[in-house]
């Protein structure tokens, strides 16, 4: 595996494998930084192990990428045999085959690189573990690639061992300049230790170091900044399971204490865990270290707002509706934000206080910060104070028309909003303009669903045409929901298609044979066909599923 961008080669020199029968004289003092490494799976049996080394004095080491792979655990063992846990992956490398980890050390050995490149003809060394005396390979350096403007790559003209892949590698007065990689065809290859460099989390990783990171099941550091790591926490909050974002996040305070961040993080998923004693506490550190009072008090009130939303169940006698009122309430005082008050106005609409939250909204209708989101929001709380449709659909005429013309697409939910008050006001032919709209702005993207509830509307505004080919639609969208069918049924007995609305509800209940609703109009249809004794079999049968309209067809028309 040989990375050449300029290589400069000469004639093979001569290498041994060893130079002299005892180890140079540095080579006792730079081994007491070279550490064995152990992984383990999640049943704990032992996968690999190999040679790693400290890079600095705060426990971080390298190692070969293939000791890490498909590893739930590491330990590792050094100079003096006392072995340490292995706490975070800080770095992966999968094409030149090494991991960075931080073992759970206290002050440690390490071998100190140096920033130097090597000469053809060098003479070099290559170090493993071992608790006696080192275990050494000499080596000449035979070329010399350059990967990047930084970082060398190494050929020897004679293979070195495999045991000794991804040790450190020395030069002939024991300073640390690369590590060893493996042999191919007769030679051996040294990758610069400033590679090193590049073996880090980054905020947002490539797919290529995702999936290098992705195969090590141990848990992973932080970016080397305080900005990357909060951008890398943002990411992995989405994703990251509670356990594990804990975890990085306990990483991130051990790593930033005196950054207010963390601490409100970190209350999100204690939350969701239930943890709420430990929640409260992070709320209350973040509170101290916030450098902007009011956002703090918005941030916190925000956090206990939506534990109340979706954690009702689980009481928490801190948190309560009138604890983030007082926080919203003094974060306005000290600034009058939109934001803040919008957060009022919606703890007063999950408080049931309609009237104080439709006031919220109404003063910012009639003033500079009126918007078709406030006019939403004010006929939302219009409607659950019992005001009347009309009203309401006033409102929502007044947001609409804040939109330019043609609306955006930003105004389909407006619309969508707009055409279900008026179905409920009756005003059935202006919600099918407004839900035919909300089809258009979403270009045309909406589900079975949709289709259902627009198939209702036309019917109940005679558009019965319109109907069939929307009941079609979702149909096709979800071919395995009898509800769709019963509902073509229906329209088509409407329109006196009774072949059709036959087949329709025998299509229900292929679906659902206990549907009494699909038995009735089957027995309906058939009777409007003219075939009594099929209608009475299947209106009996509703009958039997408790459907009681069946026995009223049943009197009126079979007695």
């Amino acid at each position: 595996m040989r990375k050449t961008i300029a290589a400069c080669v000469v004639a093979t020199l001569f290498t041994t494998a060893v130079m002299a029968q005892s180890a140079p004289k540095w080579a006792s003092k730079v081994s007491k930084g070279i550490v064995s490494v152990m992984t383990y799976d999640k049943n704990d049996n032992l996968l690999h192990s190999g040679t790693g080394f400290f890079i600095n004095t705060r426990g971080e080491a390298v190692a070969d990428y293939a000791v890490f792979e498909g590893a739930s655990k590491a330990v590792v063992l050094d100079a003096t045999g006392k072995k340490y846990d292995v706490d975070y992956i800080l770095g992966a490398d999968e094409t030149y085959g090494l991991v960075k980890f931080s073992a759970k050390i206290g002050k440690n050995d390490a071998i100190q690189p140096v920033v130097s490149v090597q000469n053809i003809g060098a003479t070099v060394y290559a170090l493993a573990y071992s608790p006696k005396d080192p275990s050494f390979q000499a080596a000449t350096i035979s070329e010399v690639s350059a990967i990047n403007d930084s970082v060398k790559y190494y050929a020897t003209s004679k293979a070195i061992d495999g045991k000794f892949n991804s040790c450190p590698a020395f030069t002939q007065d024991g300073q640390l300049f690369g590590m060893v990689q493996p042999s191919m065809g007769g030679k051996g290859y040294i990758l610069d230790v400033n590679h090193l460099r590049t073996l880090v989390i980054s905020a947002i990783p490539s797919k290529k170091e995702a999936l290098a990171l992705d195969k090590i099941n141990i848990n992973k550091g932080l970016p080397p900044s305080v900005g990357e790591s909060l951008v890398y926490l943002f990411f992995k909050s989405r994703t990251a399971s509670n356990e594990d974002y804990l975890s990085m996040l306990n990483l991130f305070i051990k790593t930033y204490p005196d950054n207010p961040e963390g601490y409100l993080r970190r209350a999100t998923p204690l939350t969701d865990l239930l943890r709420f004693d430990e929640a409260e506490n992070d709320l209350q550190t973040y509170l101290k270290l916030a450098p902007e009072r009011d956002q703090a008090l918005y941030n916190v009130c925000q956090l206990i707002h939506n534990k109340l939303i979706y954690q009702p169940e689980h009481k928490y006698e801190k948190w309560t509706f009138e604890r983030a009122m007082g926080l919203i309430d003094e974060a306005l005082t000290i600034n009058p934000k939109l934001d803040y008050k919008l957060e009022k106005a919606q703890l007063h609409v999950a408080m049931q206080e309609y009237d104080k939250a439709y006031a919220i909204y109404d003063e910012l209708n009639h003033g500079s910060d009126r918007s078709p989101a406030t006019l939403y929001a004010a006929s939302l709380a219009a409607e659950a104070r019992g005001d009347s449709l009309n009203e309401v659909i006033e409102l929502m005429d007044s947001a609409l028309a804040m939109f330019p013309t043609p609306r955006p697409a930003e105004a389909a939910d407006f619309v969508l909003r707009r055409g279900r008050l008026f179905n409920a006001a009756g005003k059935y032919r202006d919600a099918v303009k407004d839900y035919n709209e909300f089809c258009f702005l979403s270009n045309n993207k909406v589900n079975s669903t949709f289709y259902y509830d627009k198939a209702q509307l036309e019917t109940k505004a005679r558009m019965y045409q319109q109907a069939i080919q929307d009941i079609e639609s979702a149909i096709s969208a979800e071919p395995r929901e009898p509800l769709y069918y019963l509902e073509k049924c229906g329209i088509m007995l409407r329109v006196n298609q009774l072949d059709e609305a036959v087949k329709a509800a025998q299509q229900t209940l292929q679906l659902d044979s206990q549907n009494s609703d699909a038995y009735r109009m089957l027995g309906y249809a058939l009777l409007q066909k003219g075939d009594k004794t099929g209608a009475l079999q299947n209106l009996n049968r509703a009958k039997e599923l408790g459907d009681e309209a069946a026995q009223e067809i049943i009197n009126t028309y079979l007695k």
